[in-house]
């Protein structure tokens, strides 16, 4: 947007100043997203975790893109609490609204969370409330194991 050479420079400074007054005051463009995904369903919703999980589904990890479990998120579901018996249980390719995004991570349900990343290396477990995975994981995971 550009301004008129008659404009004043009192009047362009008016005009600047309300429009920074109403980018402040504006909603954002977008807002965070909190999607669900089910393993024992297959599905995938960002419209609540009733139209994507299983009867006796729980909370396997939730994954951020934000530091601190802020920005989207993503809420994986599983079928039952995740053994403890040496094996990653379940394994989660993530669509492009995480993949390679994710920040901080939360274990959930006995569920420790590994991040795979496109080079065939992991990091992990993430045994509780990661709020920050670190530099070398940040922003890399391309698939998901739950063990």
């Amino acid at each position: 947007m550009g301004f008129s050479k008659r404009l004043s420079k009192a009047a362009a400074l008016g005009v600047i100043a309300a429009g920074a007054a109403a980018l402040l005051t504006a909603t954002p463009a977008q807002a965070a997203s909190h999607c669900h995904f089910s393993n024992t369903t297959g599905r995938y919703s960002c419209s609540g975790s009733n139209s994507v999980r299983g009867p006796n589904d729980v909370i396997g990890s939730k994954l951020f893109t934000g530091y601190d479990y802020s920005g989207d998120s993503l809420t994986i579901w599983v079928d039952r609490p995740c053994p403890k018996n040496n094996y990653v249980d379940y394994t989660i390719d993530l669509g492009s609204a995480m993949r390679k995004k994710v920040t901080s991570v939360q274990a959930w349900s006995t569920c420790w969370t590994w991040l795979y990343f496109e080079d065939g290396s992991r990091d992990g477990p993430y045994q509780g409330n990661d709020p920050d995975v670190g530099t070398w994981a940040n922003d890399r995971a391309v698939t998901v194991g739950l063990s």
